[in-house]
């Protein structure tokens, strides 16, 4: 894996709302398929389920979505993604007390 020096902030702020994106769209994706949240199913049931699920993490399939949104982004300051920046900014959202499920 590839060193790490300093990420800018906001590709720091750009990896991480995309993580959560994912765990996001994971969860959900996992519930809905699941039959678990339904038309009829509530917020607080909601908050629950999605409490109580997991997510895989995979920094390789993180950068390749991101790269691959990137691509089709017209203007953007960040241009790449390594799977090792998205490494590291899980292992600070882990240090700074945030839960990856």
């Amino acid at each position: 894996m590839e060193s790490i020096d300093v990420l800018p902030p906001e590709k720091i702020a750009f990896i991480a709302y995309n993580i959560g994106v994912y765990e996001s769209v994971q969860k959900f994706g996992a519930l809905i398929t699941s039959g678990k949240i339904t038309n009829d199913t509530d917020a607080s049931k909601i908050a629950e389920l999605l409490l109580e699920s997991s997510s895989f993490y995979d920094a390789e399939m993180i950068s390749s979505l991101i790269n691959t949104m990137l691509h089709y982004t017209k203007k953007s300051i960040i241009e790449r993604i390594t799977p090792a920046q998205v490494v590291y900014v899980m292992s600070q959202l882990k240090a700074s007390g945030v839960y990856l499920s």
